[in-house]
């Protein structure tokens, strides 16, 4: 075996369809596409669903139409009429009903309706139940025990504007009482903030009272400048000369 005597298994391929070769090939004239038609033409474009002009498949299957809600509860549905298989007495937990073929899949919670009557003295475990088979329960003598379901983990989500922030909770501050009233008052109290506006009130005073003592002081001293700056003028011996007239 040489490299060129390798040749594929005989029927894998086959020798490509030359059409439009005249009529000694087998394929000429309409080169397989047969006399006029749609097919016939040039530039065919059918989608591949075309079933020759009838309604196709896919418009004639039905469709799930509406809203339908991803994360709806669906609970198992449970009527009384069919605990009366249970001994009198029995307690019914959802694993019970699911050993003895009463419910398929426990779901969101499994829900006892009122439906027909109960026979049986039964303590029955379940999410949630109509007010009619509560009622049909104890007056059997048996008990309708709520399983409590826990909230489900969701991660944690900004807070909505709409949303009111969380209130901080409020310290409350007692004041002193009488037998500790050397001790400093507590801060923020009344008695510390009364204090607090008694000295405000002092410093405004003695602050005003040192302006005022400091501006008597200034016109003092104005008036005792200008006195003595009158008398030095007045002592003077030298006489100003007349203006426009020479020294003799």
């Amino acid at each position: 075996m040489k490299l060129h005597e390798l040749k594929p298994p005989p029927g894998s391929h086959h020798p490509r369809k030359r059409v439009g070769r005249g009529p000694g090939s087998g394929h000429g004239k309409t080169a397989t596409r047969g006399q006029k038609g749609q097919k016939a033409r040039t530039s065919v474009n059918m989608p591949k669903t075309f079933e020759g002009g009838q309604t196709r498949l896919t418009m004639r299957t039905p469709k799930l139409r509406g809203f339908h809600n991803r994360w709806k509860k669906r609970f198992a549905v449970l009527n009384l009429t069919r605990l009366n298989r249970f001994e009198n007495g029995a307690e019914i937990q959802p694993e019970s009903l699911l050993e003895a073929g009463i419910i398929k899949d426990v779901g969101a919670g499994i829900k006892v309706l009122g439906t027909g009557d109960l026979k049986r003295k039964l303590v029955i475990h379940a999410h949630q139940f109509s007010a009619q088979a509560r009622r049909k329960i104890e007056a059997a003598g048996g008990t309708a025990a709520v399983i409590e379901v826990p909230a489900p983990i969701r991660p944690k989500t900004k807070r909505a504007k709409n949303q009111p922030k969380p209130v901080a909770p409020v310290t409350v501050e007692t004041e002193p009482s009488a037998a500790e009233g050397d001790a400093t008052p507590a801060k923020g109290s009344k008695k510390a903030k009364a204090e607090k506006g008694a000295k405000a009130e002092k410093g405004a005073k003695t602050e005003k009272g040192e302006k005022a003592e400091r501006g008597e002081k200034a016109e003092k001293g104005g008036k005792g400048a200008r006195g003595q700056a009158e008398s030095a003028s007045g002592t003077e011996d030298s006489v100003k000369p007349d203006k426009g007239k020479k020294k003799s």
